[in-house]
C-alpha cells in the first residue's frame, strides 16, 4: 500500500462533493483553490493561464463551497461562478493546465470554511497521484482572488527539482498597494497589514527562532509526501495556513521562493475572521489595531531562552532554574504556566544526542508557543507598541539605517527587500 493510499483510507469520505469536470491526463503539480462567494474566479484562472508552462503536467483544482447555513445570495453567487468558469473554459483557448472543478455544497456549518475547502482540494490531488500510481507531487496553495507573476510555475518546479529534500516552500507575496484604483483608505490599511506580517516574521527570526516563516494561504507549495506525512490540511475555518505550515515546518528542509510573486487581493472580505480581507474589513469599520504590533522588547525577552538550546540538554534540570530566574518576569510566569520544563525534560530523555535535542527543542518551544506568549504579554506594560516605531526599531537592531519620518510605505519596501534578497541583488 502506498503512503497516499494509506492516508486516503484514514480520511472521512465526502458525499457532498460533485465533480463538474475531471482531468484526463497525469499531472504532478496541483494548484488548489478554495472558492466561496467569489466575484471573479475567472481572473485568477486567467492569471495562471498566462504563466510560462512548467515541464510537468499541471492540474488546477477548484473547490466551490458553501455550508448548509449559507444564504440564498451566497448559493446564487456560487452557481454564477460555476457558470462563468465553465463558459470561460469552453470558449477560451485551452490553457496548458487541466481544470478539476468541484462543488462542495451544504458542508456542515460546524466545519465549513476555507480550511475544509483547501483540504478537499489537496486531498483530491493526493487521490489523483494515488490513482496514477505516482511516487510524489507538488501541492500549491492559491486563493481565488489572487494573481501571479508569469514565472510562477517554472520557479516552483525549479525550487523542488534543485532542492529534492525540500518538504515545502513559501512563495514571495506582494499586495497591490500601488494600484491607482485602490481607495486611499484601503491602500493605507493594506500597507500596514503587510508591514505587520513582515515585521512579525522578521522579529521572530531576530530573537532566535529558526523556523520563522510567512504563513500566507495563497503563497506556499508542499511536497505531497510531506503533506500526508504530517496528516494533511486541517479543517479550521480560519488560520488553517498558519497551523498547517507551522506543523509541517517541524519536518525541516524547507525554503523560500523569491523569484516568483503572488499578488493577494487588497479588499474587504466577510469570508474569514483572519487574513487580509478580515483585517481590512475591521479597518474600514474604524478599528485602529493595524497601527499597533507586538513590541520588539517582548521579542527580545525570548533571546536568552533561544540563544543556546543545547544548554537544556547539557545541564541538569535543577540548573535550569538559574537561567529561568534571569528571564523577564512575564516569560518566567509563562514558562511555569505552560509546564515547559516538564516538556523539555521528557524531550531530553527521548533524545540520544545534543544535536537531535537542539533540533527538537523548537518542536516544543514552537511558533504556537511563541504567539501565545506574545498574546499574553500584549496587554501588559510594554507588550504592545506602534507598528511603525517597532518596525523601525527592528531595522536599527539589524544595523539598517532608516531615515527619520520614514513612511509606512517606505518601511514596507525595505521589509520586502529584506524578505526577498534576490530583489536587492538586482538593484
Amino acid at each position: 500500500m502506498s503512503v497516499f493510499s494509506d492516508y486516503l483510507k484514514r480520511q472521512q469520505p465526502l458525499e457532498v462533493v460533485d465533480y463538474l469536470s475531471a482531468p484526463t491526463r497525469r499531472g504532478t503539480l496541483f494548484v488548489t483553490i478554495p472558492c466561496y462567494d467569489e466575484p471573479d474566479l475567472v481572473a485568477a484562472l486567467q492569471s495562471l493561464a498566462g504563466c510560462v508552462p512548467p515541464s510537468v503536467g499541471v492540474t488546477v483544482i477548484v473547490v466551490i463551497n458553501s455550508s448548509d447555513r449559507s444564504s440564498p445570495e451566497i448559493l446564487a453567487n456560487n452557481d454564477k461562478t460555476i457558470e462563468e468558469v465553465q463558459a470561460w473554459w469552453q470558449n477560451s483557448p485551452p490553457p496548458f493546465f487541466q481544470l478539476l472543478l468541484l462543488h462542495a455544497a451544504s458542508l456542515p456549518a460546524k466545519w465549513a470554511g476555507v480550511g475544509w475547502a483547501r483540504k478537499i482540494a489537496m486531498d483530491e490531488a493526493i487521490r489523483c497521484l494515488d490513482k496514477n500510481e505516482l511516487a510524489d507531487g507538488i501541492l500549491v496553495a492559491f486563493d481565488a482572488d489572487s494573481s501571479v507573476s508569469s514565472n510562477y510555475f517554472t520557479v516552483i518546479e525549479t525550487a523542488f527539482s534543485k532542492n529534492p529534500r525540500y518538504n515545502f516552500v513559501t512563495i514571495n507575496f506582494s499586495h497591490p498597494v500601488d494600484d491607482p484604483d485602490l481607495a486611499p483608505s484601503l491602500r493605507q490599511g493594506t500597507i500596514l497589514y503587510e508591514l505587520y506580517l513582515r515585521y512579525l516574521r522578521m522579529a521572530m527570526q531576530w530573537c532566535g527562532y529558526p523556523n520563522s516563516i510567512h504563513t500566507v494561504g495563497s503563497s506556499f507549495a508542499v511536497k505531497a509526501s510531506a503533506y500526508v506525512k504530517q496528516g494533511g490540511m486541517n479543517r479550521r475555518q480560519a488560520g488553517e495556513d498558519f497551523h498547517f505550515l507551522h506543523k509541517i515546518v517541524l519536518l525541516g528542509d524547507f525554503g523560500a521562493v523569491n523569484e516568483a510573486t503572488v499578488y493577494p487581493a487588497a479588499r474587504i472580505s466577510h469570508r474569514v475572521p483572519f487574513g487580509t480581507g478580515a483585517a481590512l474589513k475591521r479597518w474600514e469599520e474604524g478599528d485602529q489595531e493595524l497601527f499597533s504590533a507586538y513590541s520588539l522588547n517582548t521579542f527580545a525577552t525570548l533571546t536568552p531562552l533561544f540563544r543556546d538550546p543545547s544548554y537544556f540538554y547539557n545541564a541538569e534540570p535543577e540548573a535550569w532554574k538559574e537561567l529561568i530566574a534571569q528571564l523577564d518576569p512575564r516569560l518566567q510566569k509563562y514558562w511555569y504556566a505552560t509546564s515547559t520544563a516538564e516538556l523539555l525534560k521528557e524531550l531530553k530523555n527521548n533524545c540520544g544526542d545534543v544535536k537531535t535535542f537542539t533540533r527538537r527543542f523548537f518542536h516544543k518551544v514552537n511558533a504556537f508557543w511563541i504567539i501565545q506568549y506574545l498574546n499574553l504579554s500584549r496587554p501588559t506594560e510594554g507588550g504592545k507598541g506602534l507598528l511603525l516605531v517597532e518596525a523601525t526599531r527592528l531595522l536599527h537592531e539589524m544595523q539598517f539605517a532608516v531615515p527619520e519620518k520614514t513612511s509606512a510605505r517606505q518601511l514596507l519596501e525595505i521589509y520586502r527587500r529584506l524578505d526577498n534578497p534576490s530583489s536587492m541583488e538586482n538593484n
